[in-house]
Order: structure tokens, then C-alpha cells, then sequence
């Protein structure tokens, strides 16, 4: 007996061109021009298709709908939105999940994501090891594009060390190289690891006409990490950016952009300067911890200009190692221009260890601990990348309203950008 995929139709648009040809909900929708519905993208696309052959399930008959519409008509179906995620395969030595600490953390916290939908809809990292032929030609037939692929390295021996993966998977240069004349855009990343992936060069060339843009970033280590990495020091991080730049200004000439960028932790760990604001080009990167220095000094520069007064009032931020200089130098230059007191307070991880300095890893019981008994003014404000994504809990668990009751103030967490930096200290 032929087995069929299928979606449940939650409900039909009245009116609707699905309405008109009689779809009703509770029916089950199986394929679209015989390829089987896996999840809400399969019938995305062909929402926005004009000609197409729609099977649906009623009870114990099936149905195929010959469809014809405009491209931007709605078919109007409507089908779970959710994608049940895909565990990760491999067993990466550098996994920063393996290296969270042993005590109780949201369960969420622990899932290894390595899916390649939700690298399409949300810009996460794969690494395609546990994506089959099949699903390659799905994702170039649908157009899932651009996509986010944790490359490391293109030497395919290296790779498999570094990922320790056992899948009998296609070598990655292949598939980005299918990937790539399929249509799909692909922003690639190095975890570099110092002694391991060292190869940069040998990458960089490898995997450039395949790619839209490569960031560089360096390992994280928790006190609880893999004992055979090493930290990026300045020799190392030093060395890696050299690469960068030499590529960059090769690149420029060769294909109009610098393609190759290298994460702002890198620069700070080799005590440079970033580059400016420019050199990031259209920050296709940033959520990789790239330009974030260059993008907040030049909103904070051109939001400051744009303000002649304003009430600052006594208040405290706490941020974390990376970003104290920083946040330091704009907190000055705010309390200088429109008054006030600010305090800015740096926090050191005490839960994922001392090599942890983002702001972003940052839990609510080390702020507590290392601000309690200080002063911290009328508020205390935090970025909110301290903070689950459309939430209030840090990622320890606790939340801002207990932080802010346990410390005896209000705290205010705002957008990690220096335009709303700015507007919260000066209340505007």
C-alpha cells in the first residue's frame, strides 16, 4: 500500500480558492505535483505558484485538485506553522551544548538544532551531515535560500575529526557546490579552533565561489570544555585576522565585496581596532557577533548628534567583559554631554566559566551576586541579548522581575544597539 505524508488542514479561507473547489477542514493535504508534504514550506511555495496539482485526503477517498490562480492569490489553507526540530548527528568537539554546565537548565537549552528549515526561516548554523540527496534537491526545488552552513573546514578529513560525524555523508564542497548552481545562497562560518583548523587559507579558497560570505569566529570555552581546545589568544586571533584582511582586500577587487569577515571578539582578543562601520557592507553577518562593534558606535554617534538635551538621572548597566570598554566609553561620553550618573558595571561569568565574556551568556543569579550591596541609581539597565529570545528569563532561569525584586530596583532591558542605548539613558 503506497504511503502518504500528510498535513492536516486546520482551516479554509471562506471565499477562497480552496474554498470554492470544495476543501474542507480536518481533510488532510498530501502532495503538490506528486511531491509529498512534509511541513508548511512545501505549501508555501506553491501558495505562490500560479498552476500546480493539489492531492488531499477526505476520509478514506483522495482527491486531486487541479489548481489555477494568480501567483499572489491565496490558495487559503491554513496548516501548523511548527517544525518539530531535527537533532544534531554529530558529536562536534568544540559543541558548546556538551560544554553547558551539568546543573539544571531549561531543557530547551540542551537541544542540539542542526535542521536545515530552521536554518532557512531563523538564519541558524547547519551542518548539512544528516541532510539526505532527497531533502538537497527539495531545498533547491523550493527555493529555501539563503542558508546558514557551519563549514570549519574543507579539508573533508579535518572536517569529520572536528565534527565526528559517522554518517556516510557527500564530501561539503559538493554540496555547496549543488547548492550553489541550484540558485541557493549560502553565508558560511568558521569555528576556528587554534591547532586544530588552522587551514584557512586552504578553506577560504575553497569554498569562496560557492558562497555569499564567510565569518570567522572564534571557539567558545566553558570551564566545562573540551580539554583539547585551546583559547584564541592575541598570537592566534592576530593571525587569523591577517588572513582576513589579505583575503578581503583580494577579494574586493576580484568580486566587489570583502566576503570574508572575522567576528569582533577576534579583533578584541588581538587588541585591534575593528573596522569601521563601512567594511561591514551590508552586516549579512552580524548575528555572528560581526560589526556589532562598528554598528553600535555608528548609531550611537549619529543618535547623539541628534539630541541636544536630555534626562539621564542616576543609573547603573551591567554588561559583560567584552563589552565593557565600550559600553564604558559611550556611558561617559552620554553623562558628559546631557549629566546624570551612570555607573557601568562589569560582570564576570561565574556560570559558564571565566573564558565566557560575552554579554549574551550573562545569567541573572551572577549579576545578582556581584551587584548586590552596590549602588546602582534609580534603575539598572541590560541588554537584552541576556535574555531568552521573546522573553524575560535569563538563561539560568531566573527572570527580570525576580532579578530586579532580589536587587531592590527596577531593571530595564533594551535592544543591544546604540540608538536604543542612547534613548534609555536619556528617557527619550
Amino acid at each position: 500500500m503506497l504511503k502518504y505524508f500528510r498535513m492536516k488542514i486546520l482551516s479554509v479561507t471562506k471565499g477562497s480558492v480552496a474554498d470554492e473547489l470544495g476543501v474542507k477542514a480536518g481533510e488532510e493535504l498530501i502532495s503538490f505535483d506528486g511531491f509529498p508534504v512534509f511541513d508548511f514550506l512545501d505549501y508555501d511555495y506553491y501558495n505562490s505558484c500560479e498552476n500546480f496539482v493539489m492531492r488531499v485526503r477526505s476520509k478514506d477517498e483522495i482527491v486531486d485538485y487541479e489548481i489555477e490562480k494568480y501567483e499572489d492569490e491565496d490558495l487559503g489553507l491554513e496548516l501548523s506553522r511548527e517544525i518539530p526540530v531535527r537533532s544534531c548527528c554529530n558529536n562536534c568537539v568544540f559543541c558548546f551544548v556538551d560544554q553547558l554546565p551539568k546543573e539544571d537548565l531549561r531543557s530547551t537549552l540542551r537541544v542540539k538544532d542542526d535542521d536545515y528549515r530552521h536554518s532557512f526561516i531563523f538564519g541558524n548554523y547547519v551542518t548539512l551531515t544528516n541532510v539526505s540527496e532527497n531533502e538537497i534537491d527539495r531545498i533547491i526545488r523550493l527555493g529555501l535560500s539563503p542558508l546558514y552552513v557551519s563549514v570549519h573546514t574543507s579539508n573533508e578529513e579535518l572536517r569529520k575529526k572536528i565534527l565526528r560525524y559517522k554518517r556516510d555523508t557527500p564530501p561539503i564542497l559538493q554540496r555547496l557546490k549543488k547548492l550553489n548552481e541550484g540558485g541557493i545562497k549560502i553565508h558560511a562560518q568558521i569555528v576556528y579552533c587554534p591547532g586544530i583548523n588552522d587551514d584557512i587559507d586552504s578553506t577560504i579558497r575553497d569554498i569562496e565561489p560557492y558562497t555569499q560570505s564567510l565569518a570567522l569566529v572564534p571557539v567558545g570555552l566553558t570551564r566545562d570544555c573540551n580539554p583539547a581546545l585551546k583559547k584564541v589568544d592575541s598570537e592566534s586571533a592576530n593571525a587569523v585576522i591577517d588572513a582576513v584582511e589579505k583575503w578581503q582586500k583580494r577579494l574586493l577587487d576580484k568580486r566587489g565585496t570583502r566576503y570574508v569577515f572575522a567576528a569582533d571578539e577576534l579583533y578584541l582578543a588581538a587588541g585591534r581596532e575593528v573596522p569601521p562601520f563601512e567594511a561591514y557592507e551590508d552586516f549579512s553577518q552580524i548575528e555572528n557577533g560581526i560589526g556589532l562593534i562598528a554598528a553600535f558606535k555608528h548609531e550611537f554617534d549619529a543618535t547623539m548628534e541628534s539630541y541636544e538635551r536630555g534626562n539621564v538621572g542616576e543609573l547603573s548597566i551591567a554588561t559583560g567583559e567584552s563589552a565593557y570598554p565600550l559600553i564604558s566609553d559611550c556611558a561617559a561620553k552620554v553623562q558628559k554631554k546631557f549629566g546624570g550618573k551612570i555607573k557601568v558595571y562589569k560582570i564576570k561569568n561565574d556560570f559558564f566559566g571565566p573564558t565566557v565574556t560575552v554579554a549574551g551568556l550573562i545569567v541573572g543569579r551572577d549579576i545578582f551576586r556581584q551587584l548586590s550591596g552596590k549602588k546602582l541609581g534609580e534603575r539598572l539597565v541590560l541588554p537584552k541579548v541576556m535574555l531568552r529570545e521573546f522573553g524575560d528569563v535569563f538563561l539560568d532561569g531566573t527572570t527580570v522581575s525576580e532579578l530586579g525584586a532580589k536587587l531592590g530596583i527596577k531593571v530595564q532591558t533594551i535592544q543591544p544597539d546604540g540608538e536604543s542605548f542612547v534613548k534609555a539613558l536619556i528617557r527619550a
